[in-house]
C-alpha cells in the first residue's frame, strides 16, 4: 500500500522531482564529472540529456626569470719564473789597460733626422719676446765719473765783497800737478773799515783729484793778528776728520761721500756742476759742519762786473733757521761761482760776493 501511495505522489510531482534530479546532476558534474553509464531514476520522457566536462584551467603565464649576469672571472696572473743566476766562484780582475781602452773608445752619437731635430728645437724654444737677448752685450750701469779735466792746470778768480757793515776783496787761485791740487785764498777789508780790520785772511787747501771728486787732505787758515793756525786734517782711510780751532782741543768727526772744506767747495762745484733738480754737498770749516741741499732754480742772465753772464742759479734754505744761501755758477766761466750771497755773524749780516775777474 505504501508503494502505491509513493507511485501516486511521484506521478503528481514528476516535474519537480525531475528538476531536483537535474540540479543535483549539474552540481555533481561540476564537482566530479558526469558518469558515462545510464543514471538511476532516469526516465525516457525526462527530456534531452545534458553532459558537462570539467577541464583543468589553463596555466597562468609566468614572467621570464631574470637572467643573472655571469660573475667576472678572476684570471690569475702568471708569476714570472725565477731563473737561477749562475754566480762564478771567482770574478776575474779588470786590468787598468782595459779600462783605459774603454775610456778612450769614441762615443757614438745618435743620428737624428733634421726634420725631427728642428721640430724638437722649436717645441722646446722659450718665448723669444720674453727672453730675447741683445746682439751687443749691455755694459753695467756705472756711476758718473768726476770730470778731472774740467779746470785748466791753473786759474785765478777775484771777488768783490759788499755788506752793510764792511766791504772787501778776495782772490782764489787753483793749481794742479798731476792728481794733486792746491787752492790758495786771500781776503782783506777795504775802504774805511780797513783801519779796523787790518791784515789779510789767508787760507790754503791741498788734496787730490779723484773720479769721485776733490778729496782734501789738509785745510789751514791764518787770521790776521793771530799767530796760531786753525785747520782741518782729513783721514779718508779711516773716514775721519780732525777739526782744530787753535785752542789745543781738537775734535774728531766722521766724514763720508761728497765732503770738502770751505775753500775746496768753490772748485768742487766747478768740476761737477749739478745736472738734476738738486745737488747735495757737505762742507767743513775748522769750527762747524754745513750740509747744503742746493736746489737748481734754472739758468739766468745776471749783470756783474764781468759783464752779462749766463749763470746756473742754486739755492739752499737752512731747515732750522731758514737762512738762505744763493750761488750762481758761470756757464761760460768753467762753472765757477761768479756770484754768491750768504749770511754771516749768526745771520745778522748778509754778504754779497761777485766775480770781478778771471785769469789763467
Amino acid at each position: 500500500m505504501r508503494l502505491t501511495m509513493l507511485r501516486r505522489i511521484a506521478r503528481r510531482h514528476r516535474a519537480v522531482l525531475a528538476a531536483l534530479v537535474l540540479s543535483a546532476l549539474v552540481h555533481a558534474a561540476a564537482l566530479v564529472g558526469v558518469p558515462n553509464g545510464p543514471q538511476p531514476f532516469a526516465d525516457e520522457d525526462a527530456g534531452p540529456e545534458y553532459t558537462a566536462t570539467l577541464d583543468a584551467p589553463a596555466p597562468a603565464l609566468e614572467a621570464p626569470a631574470p637572467v643573472a649576469k655571469p660573475a667576472p672571472r678572476h684570471v690569475a696572473r702568471a708569476r714570472p719564473r725565477l731563473r737561477p743566476i749562475a754566480v762564478p766562484d771567482e770574478i776575474a780582475p779588470v786590468s787598468a789597460g782595459a779600462i783605459d781602452q774603454q775610456m778612450e773608445a769614441p762615443v757614438i752619437e745618435p743620428v737624428i733626422p733634421d726634420a725631427v731635430a728642428q721640430e724638437a728645437a722649436s717645441a722646446a724654444a722659450p718665448d723669444k719676446l720674453a727672453l730675447a737677448q741683445p746682439a751687443t752685450p749691455v755694459a753695467a750701469m756705472q756711476p758718473p765719473t768726476f770730470p778731472v779735466e774740467a779746470l785748466p792746470a791753473s786759474i785765478a778768480i777775484e771777488y768783490r765783497l759788499t755788506s752793510t757793515f764792511a766791504d772787501g776783496r778776495a782772490r782764489y787761485t787753483w793749481s794742479r800737478d798731476g792728481d794733486d791740487y792746491t787752492i790758495r785764498g786771500e781776503a782783506e777789508a777795504q775802504g774805511f773799515f780797513a783801519l779796523f780790520l787790518e791784515g789779510r785772511l789767508r787760507q790754503e787747501s791741498t788734496g787730490k783729484v779723484t773720479a769721485q771728486g776733490l778729496r782734501p787732505d789738509h785745510f789751514e787758515e791764518h787770521k790776521p793778528g793771530n799767530p796760531v793756525a786753525e785747520g782741518i786734517q782729513f783721514d779718508w782711510a779711516r773716514g775721519k776728520a780732525i777739526l782744530d780751532k787753535g785752542d789745543n782741543k781738537p775734535k774728531t768727526v766722521d766724514i763720508a761721500g761728497n765732503t770738502v772744506d770751505w775753500l775746496s767747495m768753490i772748485f768742487q762745484l766747478a768740476h761737477a756742476p749739478p745736472t738734476g733738480e738738486s745737488y747735495d754737498l757737505r762742507v767743513f770749516t775748522q769750527r762747524r759742519f754745513y750740509e747744503f741741499h742746493l736746489l737748481v732754480l734754472g739758468v739766468e742772465e745776471i749783470e756783474i762786473p764781468l759783464g752779462q753772464v749766463r749763470a746756473l742759479h742754486l739755492r739752499h734754505v737752512d731747515p732750522e733757521d731758514k737762512s738762505v744761501i744763493d750761488v750762481w755758477l758761470g756757464i761760460d766761466q768753467h762753472y765757477l761761482p761768479v756770484k754768491l750771497r750768504y749770511p754771516v755773524a749768526r745771520n745778522r749780516l748778509m754778504v754779497e760776493q761777485v766775480a770781478t775777474g778771471i785769469s789763467q
